[in-house]
């Protein structure tokens, strides 16, 4: 399922992502011996990005340490996918979120580059993702093709 999200935010919030020395785990990096140091999950190990949660509704926030809070400042920054926004479709959210990400509540690492990439691809638009219970995926921009009968010179 394609989900929308507001350009501009998420561009925000992985500007907040990259620009943070430390970086709050998903569960399964908490338990990757990579990010561990003396048992402990190590918040500079943890790199950049954003997480996709899916609870009430479906949303991108940063994992950025400290937290990039909302304009009351109360609670963490995120962007809502546009069609799973308990705010804006109360009745639709729920039903979206788990045809999209599944029965169960949880959240998926997205890396600053992924990100970085679709924001490029959906330039002037809507950033978009496709969610299924199985996979995500983001657009990218393909790299330039060479003419195939054009030969580099060295």
């Amino acid at each position: 399922m394609k989900l929308h999200f507001d350009h501009a935010l998420v561009a925000r919030l992985l500007a907040h992502a990259t620009a943070a020395k430390e970086h709050l785990p998903t569960f399964e990096q908490s338990c990757a011996p990579a990010f561990l140091s003396d048992g402990k999950v190590d918040h500079a190990r943890i790199p950049a990005g954003l997480m996709l949660v899916g609870d009430d509704g479906l949303y991108l926030m940063s994992n950025g340490m400290p937290a990039l809070c909302d304009p009351q400042g109360r609670a963490n920054l995120v962007a809502y996918a546009r069609e799973a926004d308990p705010k804006t479709s109360p009745e639709e959210s729920y039903d979206i979120k788990r045809a999209a990400f599944g029965d169960d509540d949880g959240v998926e690492f997205l890396a600053a580059d992924v990100i970085r990439n679709a924001l490029e691809a959906t330039a002037g638009g809507a950033l978009w993702l496709d969610v299924t219970p199985s996979r995500i995926s983001a657009p990218c921009l393909a790299p330039p093709r060479r003419n195939a009968g054009t030969r580099r010179r060295v």
